[in-house]
């Protein structure tokens, strides 16, 4: 049995790692599942732009996928389940906005 579930992308304030409101509501569909099916796996991965300081930038990026993680697994999902990914780099016409996101999907060739 196939699943679709559309990655959830967290948005983050300017140079901050707090979760933002809606963060728990946008992850719950994926939290429920990946509970219910415990083989499944997500992949969290951070976006940062290219101004700045890139190393600043990794670094928040990687502090922000960690906060999602955290809220995931104290949603109850394994930590097993959590594949953390490199910080990515948003190139061409991207907004500001979607530099600033945690991005989850479900892992491909993960039990789904």
């Amino acid at each position: 049995k196939t699943v679709l579930l559309a990655p959830a992308r967290i948005y983050f304030d300017v140079a901050k790692v707090d979760l933002p409101p809606d963060a728990s509501a946008l992850l719950k569909p994926i939290v429920d599942f990946l509970i219910a099916n415990s083989q499944a796996g997500v992949d969290v991965s951070g976006y940062v732009d290219k101004t700045g300081d890139p190393i600043k930038n990794a670094e928040l990026a990687k502090n922000r996928a960690k906060a999602v993680r955290d809220m995931l697994m104290s949603s109850g999902v394994s930590e097993a389940q959590i594949n953390m990914k490199k910080p990515e780099i948003l190139t061409g016409a991207g907004s500001d906005m979607e530099a600033r996101r945690v991005e989850v999907s479900i892992a491909s060739g993960k039990g789904v």
